[in-house]
């Protein structure tokens, strides 16, 4: 009983380490020619999890089997420190005037739908932007009202910030900014894409900045979607295969698009004349192909200046990091963090920056 108990921990042991090998793919393999990887690499915090159990469990046993899931784990550093920081970068001596400060908050639009049940949510919202005192807001899923707390010029005024750009006139993606925005453009996509991107250019310290603010395609997932993600207990029955099969065919359409929206925001970016930061809402993971083709040339303020693990969703599923602060290589990041007050589905994130 004992040989085949082991046998099956052998078995299960170096599924799990095959399984984390494919998740590191996924950031390389597009899924719109081969999707399966995606959803790997969706996975990776919890084969990760599961492949450093089966470490410590052989290692308890004495056996030499703890080398496979741990040479996998190592093979694969890169993803583990886009997932994890144990330590703040050093940011050396820089003076406040130099930084400008960048937040980045999907703010369901500020909670018009009563997600939080509390009505002083909107104003909870814009008081905790303020209590970070940054220079530019970024914001997705935004919405203004005509009047009353929400119109765009008493928005303006509470901010303190004069200059905003916005995808459209009263929702949409939004930038706002103490300093003169000097060009704007929205970025457009194919029919059907539910994709937000706009830039602006900052006149900062007689420098100029260009800022992406981008709301990829969401997963599309409806509400018998996530009652069933929370069952607690699965029959396997007809009608639970098909609810399987829907949550996979709706992710893995949102994978493709995401990595369409990705290759074309990219090549954008790519043509940028002025130092860049490239942040939103991205709707995946630090191991897929989307984070891995937008951040390419570029560095994570997370990876660089942040701490823990810094799961910027609040939601659901996926309960990841989906929210970046990415910027080019003429910027220096001084700081980074994540503000953990739920408001929205989504928390924001705090980033100060240096121009070399």
């Amino acid at each position: 009983m004992k040989k085949i108990l082991h046998t099956g921990l052998v078995v299960f042991s170096l599924i799990f380490s095959g399984s984390l090998l494919i998740s590191y793919f996924a950031a390389y393999i597009n899924p719109g020619t081969l999707g399966f990887p995606a959803f790997f690499g969706l996975a990776f915090p919890y084969l990760l999890i599961v492949n450093l159990l089966f470490v410590l469990y052989w290692m308890f046993r004495r056996k030499w089997s703890f080398l496979i899931p741990l040479v996998t784990i190592l093979v694969g550093y890169g993803s583990l420190s886009n997932f994890y920081q144990l330590s703040r970068g050093d940011k050396g001596v820089i003076t406040a005037s130099e930084q400008l400060t960048v937040l980045s908050y999907n703010v369901r639009s500020f909670d018009r739908y009563q997600w939080t049940k509390d009505p002083n949510t909107p104003q909870n919202i814009i008081k905790l932007i303020n209590s970070q005192e940054p220079d530019v807001v970024c914001l997705q899923e935004y919405r203004t009202t005509t009047n009353g707390f929400l119109s765009l010029a008493n928005l303006k005024k509470i901010l303190g910030m004069k200059y905003v750009y916005s995808s459209n006139k009263n929702s949409g993606v939004a930038i706002f900014s103490k300093y003169p925005i000097v060009k704007k453009a929205r970025l457009s996509f194919g029919k059907g894409n539910l994709c937000k991107a706009i830039y602006a250019d900052i006149s900062f310290k007689s420098k100029l900045l260009r800022i992406y603010n981008l709301h990829l395609e969401s997963n599309r997932l409806v509400n018998k979607n996530y009652q069933f993600i929370k069952k607690e207990e699965y029959q396997g029955n007809d009608e639970d295969l098909n609810e399987i099969k829907d949550i996979s065919s709706r992710l893995n359409h949102a994978f493709s698009r995401r990595a369409e929206q990705a290759l074309k925001i990219k090549e954008h970016v790519n043509q940028s004349p002025n130092p860049t930061l490239v942040c939103g809402d991205f709707n995946d993971t630090p191991n897929s192909y989307t984070y891995h083709q937008l951040s390419k040339g570029m560095n994570d303020a997370f990876v660089t200046q942040g701490h823990g693990i810094s799961a910027t969703y609040s939601g659901d599923f996926p309960s990841f990091r989906i929210d970046y602060l990415l910027y080019s290589e003429d910027i220096v990041c001084t700081s980074y963090d994540r503000i953990r007050k739920r408001y929205s589905d989504h928390y924001p994130i705090c980033a100060s920056f240096v121009l070399k």
